[in-house]
């Protein structure tokens, strides 16, 4: 309960930031249908006793009511007008709002919790629920429309005779406690799906990606992928089923009820009207007031259960707030002058019971060019994120000049690094776009990218493409790369950046041997004076090293150069001997 208290402070601010102006309309909208609403009934039973000359000489006031009785007819569709494109204008606020609010939020997360299940599945809620707090701010407003003219009704009934306020007030109940069953039963039923949701959402993905369907179909899988499919979505249909079906029973009973309420009241009245004790002009009244007040009370449920139903779905906006950020240090970076180190950095990732990283030790000194090798598995990659600070060590430290990464200010340092992942992107932008992303400052100095991009890969690259404004990427109508051409605008990405430190992770493993030695030449020279850091599985480019760090098991197991560790016969010359193989 004290979550919901303090989410409904939540929707409430951030409403109010987001769209103040259209709530203020909201309001004189709601506070004038309202009024014409209550006034409706009165109106009727004024003009059928003018007409049954109840008042003596009625005729410029029957005129007059007429006139006021159709301004109360004619202003409510006007309002609804009016109360429609505001709200599509404030749905446009609410939609910027909310998103750059869950954008801010994601950039701080700690990153080493994306590789958790459950966030993933928050986000997916948070992305469905961001837009849903305008909306339960709109029904709240309108429940609270429905129940002040409710009131009103009742009252007007109620000058006639006191027990039709509380025969008006019955039809409330049975309509209150169905809706609020329906909505808790669909906001246990999603919550339970997010992650078949999010399997349909996956399979549909294979199914429409290039690579994906490419594979599919040379292997022959692509029966096996659809049953999987539609597997998953025959189960997801039938707990819907299931929900609709209980759902739709009690509707019925509730339907009954609520009729059998409503028909009961004009019964009442017309009985009431009968035995003398109301006049004809109140009997019309009543009918008026209680064929309003059945419709309003279906507006305040219906309303009311909408709220219920966004506030679950809210619910889920806000509790991806809840996921860690990054404790960002207040320490500025400030470029090292002597060495990185890695005392004894152990690192797990969530839900193994097997340690990525084991006690890691190693050193980096400023300047140097150092190449990390090891089998799969062996902790470089994840190394390489530990170094950068994206994620932070369970246990043990890394330092720069001993500034642990934890106590620095993590933009600071982000500043000083750059870095091509082994999965690195194909942003399916323009060339120039894809390289200048590296370093946004810099991305209208066409002259020193083209020079970049040629040392990199080439001129063939800027030929084959027809310059750096060609959009890139099939999937908006641009030019396909191959895999290595990607690898090269990558790799001429990281390098547009000019950092002090540059860590390439696996940059040409979608290169043959040949195109790796040319690019990984060229490299060395460009980056010499820098602190060079490249992960690899591939030893060929280790001849070039100042020194070799060899992990295994998550641990640091050799260091040098290539001569002296062939020499060792340790786990190094073991590597190089089998890849060795490969070309002979």
């Amino acid at each position: 309960m004290k979550k919901k208290f303090c989410y409904m402070g939540y929707i409430f601010r951030d409403c109010h930031k987001a769209f103040p102006a259209f709530y203020a309309i909201n309001f004189m909208m709601y506070a004038l249908s309202i009024t014409v609403g209550v006034m409706g009934p009165l109106l009727l039973a004024h003009i059928l006793e003018l007409a049954a000359g109840t008042e003596g000489n009625y005729g410029s006031g029957l005129g007059k009511a007429i006139m006021l009785y159709g301004v109360c007819i004619g202003v409510p569709p006007v309002i609804g007008v009016v109360l429609r494109s505001c709200y599509h204008a404030a749905e446009v606020r609410g939609k910027k709002y909310f998103g750059n609010q869950l954008f801010a939020f994601s950039r701080k997360i700690r990153l080493e919790a994306l590789e958790n299940p459950e966030v993933l599945d928050k986000f997916y809620g948070a992305d469905k629920g961001g837009t849903a707090q305008f909306q339960f701010m709109d029904r709240l407003i309108q429940v609270t429309q429905s129940v002040v003219l409710c009131i009103g009704t009742i009252i007007v009934v109620g000058r006639y005779s006191s027990i039709l306020i509380f025969t008006g007030l019955i039809e409330l109940v049975p309509d209150i406690f169905t809706k609020l069953y329906f909505e808790k039963r669909w906001a246990d039923f999603r919550r339970t799906q997010r992650i078949a949701n999010r399997r349909c959402s996956y399979f549909l993905k294979l199914f429409t990606r290039k690579e994906s369907i490419k594979e599919l179909r040379v292997m022959g899988a692509e029966q096996y992928m659809k049953e999987k499919w539609v597997g998953e979505n025959i189960r997801k249909l039938r707990g819907l089923r299931d929900v609709n079906l209980d759902i739709c029973k009690k509707q019925v009973y509730g339907i009954v009820v609520i009729n059998a309420c409503y028909a009961f009241n004009i019964g009442l009245a017309f009985y009431l009207m009968v035995q003398g004790e109301i006049s004809i002009g109140a009997f019309a009244a009543c009918l008026s007031a209680f064929t309003m007040l059945h419709s309003s009370l279906g507006s305040v449920v219906a309303n009311f259960a909408e709220v219920v139903q966004k506030y679950y779905v809210i619910e889920e906006y806000y509790d991806y707030f809840t996921i860690p950020t990054e404790e960002n240090g207040t320490e500025m970076y400030q470029p090292f002058q002597d060495k990185i180190l890695a005392e004894d950095v152990h690192f797990s990732y969530n839900g193994s019971d097997r340690e990525a990283l084991a006690g890691l030790n190693l050193e980096i000194k400023k300047g140097e060019h150092v190449v990390i090798v090891g089998e799969n598995g062996s902790g470089k990659t994840t190394f390489s994120k530990i170094l950068t600070g994206a994620y932070l060590p369970s246990k043990g430290h890394v330092t720069y000049d001993g500034h642990r990464t934890e106590e620095l200010n993590r933009k600071s340092l982000y500043d000083h690094i750059s870095m091509v992942q082994q999965d690195f992107v194909h942003y399916h932008f323009t060339l120039q776009e894809n390289i200048g992303i590296g370093n946004l400052k810099r991305m209208k100095d066409t002259e020193a990218m083209k020079e970049l991009l040629c040392q990199v890969a080439g001129e063939e690259l800027i030929e084959k493409t027809g310059g750096l404004d060609v959009q890139l990427g099939r999937e908006f109508g641009g030019q396909e790369l191959s895999g290595g051409e990607w690898q090269k605008v990558a790799i001429a990405r990281g390098l547009w950046k000019d950092s002090d430190i540059i860590i390439l992770d696996e940059p040409t493993s979608a290169l043959d041997p040949l195109v790796e030695y040319d690019i990984l030449s060229k490299f060395v020279e460009m980056i010499r004076g820098k602190t060079s850091i490249i992960i690899s599985h591939r030893v060929g480019i280790c001849r070039t090293a100042d020194r070799i760090i060899v992990m295994k098991d998550g641990r640091m197991v050799e260091c040098g150069r290539h001569e002296e560790l062939l020499q060792a016969g340790g786990e190094y010359a073991h590597i190089w001997q089998e890849q060795a193989k490969w070309y002979v």
